[in-house]
């Protein structure tokens, strides 16, 4: 289990598959962006996002939008 930095929280894929879908990206674009993201112990949540956003960004530039619009605020 890996914690991230923010709030102690541990990384939960399914977790960061709900907050993509979330953002109007599709089942599949969810499970393609989550198990191809780095993780490590102490990784900033900042990191992750920034990860998940460039993917977005090229696999659904749409749901990339409201993922950033909603994470920023």
């Amino acid at each position: 289990m890996v914690k991230l930095v923010k709030r102690g929280d541990s990384y939960k894929a399914e977790k960061l598959k709900g907050s993509i879908v979330s953002a109007g990206a599709s089942c599949d674009v969810a499970d393609k962006i989550v198990s191809s993201v780095k993780t490590r112990e102490g990784m900033p949540t900042l990191e992750l996002r920034r990860q998940v956003s460039d993917q977005l960004k090229k696999l659904d530039p749409k749901a990339a939008k409201a993922y950033d619009t909603y994470r920023s605020k």
